[in-house]
């Protein structure tokens, strides 16, 4: 759907109080909103402490749909267990769907683009964060139009803050190699200089196969790699690699107050680790 069909359709929303507001699918798109909101009204996290990838609704999850004005999730590609519901609601509108970012291909373990895919992950590149941002701000300045100016104010200080973090990241000047236990953190690539040597498995609740961990390690860059992970990997799930720098990261952004913070992190973490893997 394009923009302009969106922004029309938007016109068309009931707008009956503040009580009745924007609803945000999942943290990282909510810490946005927060940014493009701020002085004006306070954003709903539909998904606290769940990622788009498991949900467990509720009635109380319903009830937030029903009364909101306006939601704003990925799409289906990243929250499917949302899709049925949200895609019977008149007023959502899916990121993924909108034309506004600029997405990238699913990657299998081993690098290789998978046709006819999105990797949904979309936030992690300043770049499309800066575009969410102004397209959060140009939805709710069609429903309150006197509030116009402060949104677009607050999308540019977002947009220029974050561009600004991005390229003061002190990044090497030949692109360094990576691991990931699943493949999560592509949108970082360009921003850090990063290269992808491969994953231990594409779906982080499967474990990865022996054949996979053989392969990472007979085509290893460097004598000892760093390796992305969720915090709750256990170490018995990759020491079969060898030597590795072991760096929980979490792309979800879980529990952070602020988009430019949390991105600076796990920027910086994974940095370091590839750092401490050259040692």
């Amino acid at each position: 759907m394009s923009r302009v069909l969106l922004f029309c359709g938007l016109a068309l929303f009931s707008v009956t109080s503040w009580a009745q507001g924007l609803v945000v699918s999942t943290q990282p798109i909510y810490l946005i909103a927060k940014d493009v909101l701020k002085g004006v009204e306070q954003p709903k996290l539909l998904l606290d402490h769940q990622s788009g990838h498991d949900v467990s609704l509720t009635p109380a999850h319903r009830k937030t749909v029903q009364d909101a004005n306006l939601v704003i999730w990925l799409g289906k590609a990243h929250e499917a267990p949302l899709a049925k519901m949200l895609n019977e609601n008149g007023k959502s509108v899916a990121i993924l769907d909108s034309g506004i970012i600029s997405a990238l291909p699913l990657r299998d373990v081993r690098g290789n683009a998978i046709k006819n895919s999105v990797d949904t992950h979309v936030w992690l590149d300043p770049n499309n964060a800066v575009r969410i941002g102004f397209f959060i701000a140009a939805l709710r300045s069609q429903q309150y139009p006197n509030h116009k100016e402060a949104y677009w104010a607050n999308a540019r200080a977002f947009a220029q803050k974050l561009l600004l973090t991005s390229q003061k990241v002190d990044v090497s000047s030949r692109a360094q190699p990576y691991w990931a236990y699943h493949d999560a953190y592509q949108y970082l690539e360009r921003a850090l200089n990063l290269n992808f040597a491969g994953a231990m498995t594409d779906d982080p609740h499967v474990a990865p196969t022996l054949a996979q961990i053989k392969y990472l390690k007979d085509h290893r860059l460097q004598p000892k790699i760093c390796l992305l992970a969720e915090a709750h990997t256990s170490q018995n799930q990759y020491q079969k690699l060898g030597a590795v720098v072991f760096q929980p990261v979490d792309e979800t952004m879980s529990g952070a107050g602020d988009f430019i913070t949390a991105w600076k992190t796990l920027a910086d973490q994974t940095l370091k680790c590839t750092l401490n893997a050259r040692k």
